[in-house]
C-alpha cells in the first residue's frame, strides 16, 4: 500500500524541509557538552559544561552574603564569559561580591583549569532572600 502524499501542499512540502533543515543545523551548532583542558599523546583532560558550571557555583556560595548562585559559561570571539546568577542576602556588600568573584573565577580558570584567555565576568542580582530566623 503505497504511501499518499497528495493532499500536502507545495507550502506545506518547503515549510516542512526548512523546518527539519533548521533542527539540523541547531543540533549541529550546540556547544559540546564537554570542554577539552589539555590534550597529548598520553590522553586528553575534559570538564564537563555542568561541572564547569557547579564549580563556579560552589565558590559564588562560600559568600556569606550570596544565598544561590547560577552561573553559565559561554565562548564569545574565543574567549569564555562567565555570567552569574545571584540570589543574595539583605545585607550583602554587591561591590565587594562583584570584586571578589570576579577574581575569584579567574583564578579558578586559570589556576585550577589551566585557562588564562578569560573573557567578562558578569554578575546579576535577580532576587533577595530573607535571612533564616535563628533563635
Amino acid at each position: 500500500m503505497p504511501l499518499d502524499l497528495s493532499y500536502f501542499t507545495t507550502t506545506q512540502y518547503v515549510l516542512i524541509w526548512s523546518a527539519l533543515a533548521l533542527l539540523i543545523l541547531l543540533l549541529c551548532l550546540r556547544p559540546a557538552a564537554t570542554l577539552t583542558l589539555m590534550s597529548d599523546d598520553k590522553g586528553r583532560l575534559s570538564i564537563s559544561r555542568h561541572a564547569l558550571h557547579r564549580l563556579i557555583e560552589t565558590c559564588c556560595e562560600q559568600l556569606r552574603g550570596v544565598a544561590s548562585a547560577r552561573a553559565t559559561v559561554n565562548r564569545r570571539k574565543g574567549k569564555f564569559v562567565v555570567t552569574i546568577n545571584l540570589k543574595v542576602r539583605p545585607n550583602a556588600k554587591l561591590d565587594a561580591i562583584q570584586g571578589y568573584l570576579t577574581q575569584e573565577v579567574g583564578d579558578v580558570f586559570r589556576e585550577n583549569l589551566g585557562i588564562g584567555d578569560i573573557g567578562q565576568v558578569e554578575v546579576k542580582v535577580v532576587g533577595v532572600t530573607p535571612e533564616t530566623a535563628t533563635f
